[in-house]
């Protein structure tokens, strides 16, 4: 069995049948797709391994999102909640006027990425990352402990696979991959993972 997480690129946001279109379903066989539209690379981590702790997963197949994104719990709804710099709440605006910085952005990615890695590893879970921060954006950043402890094999990024909107617009939808970058995805992820 197969889990996939991963935002809404993972999710198939803006296909006409994300069920059927979407990456995940493309690859074919027994899979879950946890994809989430606004998800952050906190709530990847925290849903993957809440799913494998309680389900029997062969492979995981993770597509980290935006660094800047987080989640919080709310403690008036007693859940989960994604903060976003799209979102207008005040949350959100909060956090992004007095918190938010690129180097601590960079920190939390390396800390989920080692989570995961150490989690994968140590439940013998095959998986395979796939990026959707591009790395030039976080490029003059300093490295935390979490760098030094992660794998240092490159990340594939998203852009590589299908390109950009820009330059591939064949690829996209409006800023979410199209059917035809949906199946880029499944045919290079199916490339990596079997």
């Amino acid at each position: 069995m197969i889990l996939f997480d991963g935002c809404s690129y993972t999710y198939g946001d803006e296909l006409e049948n994300p069920e059927k279109e979407r990456f995940s379903s493309l690859i074919g066989g027994e899979h879950v797709n946890l994809g989430e539209c606004g998800k952050s690379n906190d709530g990847i981590t925290r849903t993957t391994i809440s799913y494998c702790e309680k389900n029997k997963v062969d492979t995981a197949v993770i597509q980290f999102t935006l660094y800047s994104r987080r989640e919080v719990m709310r403690s008036d709804r007693n859940k989960w909640d994604f903060v976003n710099c799209q979102k207008n709440d005040e949350m959100s605006h909060a956090f992004y006027e007095s918190l938010q910085n690129n180097n601590d952005d960079l920190a939390n990615f390396h800390k989920n990425k080692f989570i995961l890695e150490n989690y994968f590893k140590n439940k013998n879970i095959n998986y395979y990352f796939i990026n959707l921060q591009r790395k030039k954006t976080v490029k003059n950043c300093v490295s935390s402990i979490w760098y030094d402890l992660i794998d240092h094999t490159p990340l594939v990024e998203v852009r590589e696979i299908i390109g950009s909107v820009r330059r591939n617009p064949e690829n996209f939808v409006h800023g979410h991959p199209s059917k035809k970058g949906h199946q880029l995805l499944a045919n290079h992820i199916y490339e990596n993972i079997f």
